[in-house]
């Protein structure tokens, strides 16, 4: 009788005995097989050229957006692929087209580039250039939406003044020294640059001196500079060779005030103080087109 119990109790037992035995070993995780994810292909575009038409397509995007709202002009491709050696061509259809659908299928801007073979830097610069001339046709100058990427200001101007300004700080130590939010940039920038290949370039080797070898620059012994463009409310005395940046003159009748900007300064001179000629101060533009805020804060002034 007991042995029977015993087995009866034995064979209840067991199973509760084995699960428990179960639960009691660790659970073996398998180690994750490591996978490497896949490289990002590489680009095709030129390395100076890449982030022009990065920064490109998001503010043609973005004038699209303003203009066109959702809707695209048909053909529009909205590539951004930069393993695609067609990038720099598909953009400028698409600018193009946006052009086309918003002034009109043969309406283009005055200054307008357009299309021509050349590099790829050479095409992303001109889509820039034109991108930011279609801006301007929908909005006040120099503004932008939202988020506006832009580019050098040099970018804005002409080709004989990208091309001239680029060849000259390439190749010699001359720098372009105009403010880049100047209104006038373009015209200030073409002045600069035309002024050192007719005085002389500067030799690339000639350091700080050299740099600014044919720029504007101070010239007379008393060149005192006016808070004022009617001379009124003395500043100091600009040292004689201190490099100047002319922004604008005033077109009061005989007036040869001049507005001109430097390192810590911009205030108003006698243009004839300077080496600025007859016919550079007359093509300056009037200073009351100009935002100024006349200021001293170098060394010399008063």
């Amino acid at each position: 009788m007991r042995r029977g119990l015993f087995v009866l109790w034995f064979a209840l037992l067991m199973p509760v005995w084995a699960a428990a035995q179960d639960t009691a070993q660790p659970v073996q995780t398998p180690e994750p097989i490591p996978t490497a994810l896949p490289a990002a292909p590489a680009s095709v575009i030129a390395a100076d050229a890449l982030p022009l038409l990065i920064n490109a397509r998001t503010d043609m995007e973005l004038l699209a957006n303003q203009v066109l709202g959702s809707e695209r002009p048909i053909g529009w491709s909205g590539s951004i692929d930069a393993s695609d050696a067609n990038l720099p061509l598909l953009m400028r259809l698409d600018l193009e087209l946006l052009a086309g659908q918003m002034l009109g299928t043969n309406t283009r801007p005055v200054g307008w580039f357009g299309a021509v073979p050349s590099s790829v830097f050479a095409i992303s610069r001109d889509i820039r250039h034109d991108l930011e001339l279609l801006a301007d046709s929908v909005n006040p100058a120099n503004v932008r939406p939202p988020g506006w990427a832009g580019a050098d200001a040099l970018m804005h101007c002409d080709r004989a003044t990208q091309s001239l300004v680029t060849l000259l700080e390439r190749t010699t130590a001359f720098r372009l020294t105009v403010d880049a939010n100047e209104p006038s940039f373009c015209s200030l920038a073409s002045m600069q640059a035309s002024r050192v290949v007719e005085t002389g370039l500067p030799a690339a080797s000639g350091g700080a001196a050299a740099a600014v070898a044919g720029s504007p620059s101070i010239s007379g012994q008393f060149a005192v500079a006016f808070r004022t463009r009617f001379g009124t409310q003395p500043a100091g005395t600009i040292p004689v060779g201190e490099v100047i940046t002319p922004v604008a003159r005033s077109y009061v009748q005989f007036s040869r005030m001049m507005l001109v900007r430097g390192t810590g300064f911009e205030l108003f001179i006698d243009y004839r103080d300077s080496t600025v000629s007859d016919a550079d101060f007359e093509a300056l533009p009037n200073i009351d087109n100009v935002s100024s805020t006349p200021s001293c804060t170098a060394a010399w002034c008063g």
